[in-house]
């Protein structure tokens, strides 16, 4: 998948045993499309069945993670009732993927995760963020609904209150309030987030593959069946959003 540029939506670098997948429309500040959750999709694939790949990092170009889904491409894709919320229902799929990837997945968020991108950094095994990046969920603002398993990542990482201002108010978390709430594993130096997530991933790559592979089907296990009852209400919630904005675009034409 390529971009309108011809640069690759999610361009690829290796580090050794390590892939580095990085987020590639800097100048939307790596946006999701619905054709970057394909891209990203497939090179999940690819280093999935590459025996030779001993980490994968998950990064955005330009010094930037990501700045949500992009709204301006539109959310529907496919057919059927759900079908306004098929961006959100191909994300959730392809985080599931991430999560299934059978060595470590870690997060290098510079700039950063904003919405839709938080949820993508927090599917991620380990998290690095730079000291003066930040997260935050400004999904009521734009008037749609939190996606990816946010809000119930988030509710069940920082309990409802905390979870609610976040996604109510949208409030930005610095990186170090992020560490500090167990949303964040490692803080690096502002431009060395990738840097010091390649060089975890390389530590982990020396570890037994199998070992690793398990321990993420146990760790994993829990959250993937709470997930599961999860996911179909957050689409239901996605696609009626997405038809009030619509039918609010309709009623300013009028």
């Amino acid at each position: 998948m390529v971009a309108d540029s011809g640069a690759p939506l999610v361009a690829r670098e290796d580090h050794g045993a390590i892939r580095v997948l990085l987020l590639n429309r800097p100048s939307q500040r790596n946006a999701l499309r619905y054709e970057s959750w394909t891209a990203l999709s497939e090179a999940l694939a690819a280093a999935a069945a590459d025996e030779d790949v001993g980490g994968v990092v998950i990064a955005g170009a330009n010094g930037f993670f990501c700045a949500g889904g992009d709204l301006k491409t539109g959310p529907a894709h496919g057919s059927g009732p759900l079908g306004p919320a098929g961006r959100v229902e191909h994300a959730q799929q392809v985080m599931e993927q991430l999560r299934a990837v059978p060595v470590p997945t870690i997060a290098a968020v510079e700039g950063a995760a904003v919405g839709l991108g938080w949820s993508l950094a927090l599917a991620c095994d380990l998290v690095v963020a730079a000291e003066n990046a930040y997260f935050s969920a400004p999904f009521v603002a734009r008037a749609v609904v939190p996606d990816g398993g946010l809000a119930w990542r988030l509710s069940r990482q920082l309990g409802r209150h905390r979870a609610a201002s976040l996604l109510l108010r949208g409030q930005r978390l610095a990186a170090r309030d992020a560490a500090e709430a167990g949303l964040v594993t490692d803080i690096a130096e502002p431009g060395s987030a990738v840097g010091c997530a390649v060089a975890i991933a390389e530590e982990l790559a020396g570890s037994d593959r199998g070992a690793i592979e398990l321990t993420k089907r146990l760790i994993n296990a829990e959250e993937a069946s709470q997930l599961a009852a999860f996911h179909p209400l957050e689409l239901a919630m996605a696609t009626v959003a997405q038809q009030r904005s619509a039918s609010a675009e309709a009623r300013g034409r009028w």
